[in-house]
């Protein structure tokens, strides 16, 4: 499945999602709604110094809450995707769809667009 139709088909289950993005190992944009691909790279590099600091592994997944929104991050083989959301959303939901969507594109022969 393309990046796009990936995107599509996340939007249509996922009402709650304000702004996403899908990118590939380079942090290059495959799609997009809203900004949010151009603060990936600030979002998993902040992700991953803290787990360094703890002496863990780069994260996989990771979520921060703030007062109005929610943002969620997913790694999944070489591809990430980036998310706010409104608050007060499942947490797992997010994740889960976000990996699915990551794996949608992963097993389509075309990532971009």
């Amino acid at each position: 499945m393309t990046a796009d139709a990936a995107l599509a088909e996340l939007l249509d289950v996922s009402t709650h999602l304000r702004s996403v993005a899908l990118m590939d190992s380079d942090g290059h944009v495959l799609a997009e709604l809203g900004s949010v691909g151009a603060d990936s790279a600030a979002f998993w590099a902040a992700a991953d110094a803290a787990a360094r600091q703890l002496g863990r592994p780069p994260v996989s997944q990771c979520e921060v809450g703030l007062p109005d929104a929610g943002i969620f991050g997913v790694r999944e083989r070489g591809l990430s995707a980036i998310a706010v959301t409104d608050t007060g959303v499942t947490a797992g939901l997010v994740f889960y769809d976000l990996r699915e969507t990551l794996r949608n594109v992963i097993g389509g022969s075309d990532a971009r667009g």
